[in-house]
Parts: C-alpha cells; structure tokens; sequence
C-alpha cells in the first residue's frame, strides 16, 4: 500500500473527528444560547415583578403582600445567581469545544496537504519511471 493510501485512510479518520468535534461544538453553543435566553427571561420577569413592587408600595398597605413580593424577588434574585453560573460553566465549555474544533480542523488540514503532496510525489516518482522504462526499451532496440 503506498503512503498517499494510509494517510488518505488517516485523513478520513480525521474528517470523521472533526465533524463529531463540530457537531459538540455546535449542540455546546446551541445550550449555551438558551441559557443566556433563559437568563435574559428570568432579568425580565425580576425587572417586571420589581415594577410591580414599586406600584403595590404605592397602592397597599399590606405587610403581608409587600413580604410576598420580597420573598419573591429574593427568590428570582437566587435564580438568576444560579442561572448565571450555569452560564459562566456553559462559556467555559463553550471555549473548550470550540478550541476541539479547531484543532481537529487545522489537523485534517495538515494530512490533507500532506497526503496531497505525497500523491504528488508518488507520481513524479511513477512518471520518472516510466520514462526510464521508455528510455531502457528505446536503447535497447536503438543502441
């Protein structure tokens, strides 16, 4: 088997690995967004129930209410927390499968030009030869 036919086989290998690497890549980032939608809906609803406090202080003389508001907020408060390290780990795997990707990509990238050059070599090697074939023949039958 020549060399240009083992590392094309390496070089397949190595597409497969970098498609699986692009496809974690592509579901790591896809959770990542949603979790940043997540956290951006928990902002809202935390912004939207703080209005809402403000207008109950204006509107209610209830203890019991405001401290259920409170409670509340606390507990959105709490989420977001928690929402935001969810996000800060998701960023770091974020970086990790990116940088997967583009190592497995820049390695199928080398073994491809690589197993170009040696297809390349392989048939100035086979034309050469050839010709030296051609040549023997020749002076054989023209000495």
């Amino acid at each position: 088997m020549k060399r240009s036919q083992r590392m094309a086989r390496l070089h397949r290998i190595n597409q497969l690995q970098e498609k699986l690497a692009a496809s974690n890549f592509a579901s790591v980032r896809e959770r990542h967004e949603q979790l940043e939608q997540q956290l951006d809906r928990l902002r809202d609803y935390w912004n939207e129930y703080s209005t809402r406090l403000e207008e109950l202080k204006k509107t209610t003389s209830s203890a019991r209410e405001l401290h259920e508001h409170l409670q509340f907020l606390g507990k959105l408060d709490e989420a977001i927390r928690q929402q935001q390290e969810a996000l800060a780990k998701s960023a770091a795997q974020l970086h990790n499968a990116e940088a997967e990707f583009l190592e497995r990509r820049v390695d199928t990238r080398k073994i491809e030009k690589a197993t170009a050059s040696m297809r390349r070599q392989e048939l100035v090697s086979e034309q050469q030869q050839i010709q030296k074939e051609m040549d023997d023949i020749y002076a054989a039958f023209f000495p």
